[in-house]
């Protein structure tokens, strides 16, 4: 009447952790993407900067031009080559803006050296 139901055998610790790979879903095996090649990162650094200053953003172009090329000449040991065309973007913008600020410069200091009766313009 009083029987004892069977031993199941060893209980598993409730303080020990699952063994790996028990659990979750499989990690899946992607090969690692090249790192950044330093003239890509020069080339957007270059590009953000060359708001403060002229010619960083052909700097920019031309690194970002360099960086696209060994990207693709190398994809398995050289990355970065969005980061280089975000870079060339920026850089192109931002020279265009100077240039165009320039000779904004230019126009005004002729127009007032015209205006006030400047002898060394040909009239």
């Amino acid at each position: 009447m009083n029987q004892l139901p069977p031993d199941p055998g060893p209980r598993p610790n409730p303080f020990e952790p699952p063994p790996v790979g028990s659990y979750g879903m499989p990690v899946p095996n992607h090969p690692a993407a090249p790192p950044a090649s330093s003239e890509a990162i020069g080339a957007i650094a270059c590009g953000v900067m060359a708001w403060t200053c002229f010619p960083l953003g052909f700097v920019a172009i031309w690194l970002g031009v360099r960086a696209r090329r060994a990207a693709r000449e190398n994809p398995q040991r050289v990355g970065g080559a969005q980061l280089a065309l975000v870079g060339m973007i920026l850089g192109g913008i931002f020279s265009l803006v100077w240039i165009v600020i320039w000779a904004f410069y230019v126009v005004i200091f002729v127009f007032a050296l015209n205006s006030s009766g400047g002898s060394w313009l040909v009239k």
